[in-house]
């Protein structure tokens, strides 16, 4: 499949990403299949996004431990181009931003 590949190294557990990708995702869920760590959590046939994703090891600072997760996104690029994808990207990437206060 030809696709164009994006990538995240997020600050996130796995449990997180699921409960954010319905909002950072909106319609586009509905056409995305999405693994983590070797389990299915969305199958779509003919995905137009596939979400793939690997726990690595949690960052400490101090006495804070921060999980780390590696997100793979492939768009396929018979539903997508470069513009659409840059579009998905900065609405993922603007909802799960998390700010401290």
């Amino acid at each position: 499949m030809n696709a164009i590949q994006v990538q995240r190294v997020m600050g996130c557990s796995a449990e997180d990403l699921i409960r954010w990708l319905p909002n950072a995702l909106g319609e586009l869920l509905q056409s995305t299949s999405v693994v983590i760590d070797n389990k299915t959590h969305y199958e779509v046939s003919s995905a137009r996004l596939v979400i793939a994703a690997h726990t690595k090891p949690s960052q400490q600072i101090a006495l804070l431990k921060i999980p780390v997760l590696e997100v793979n996104f492939s768009f396929a690029m018979s539903a997508f181009n470069a513009e659409q994808v840059a579009q998905v990207i900065a609405k993922f990437d603007l909802y799960t931003r998390r700010g401290g206060g």
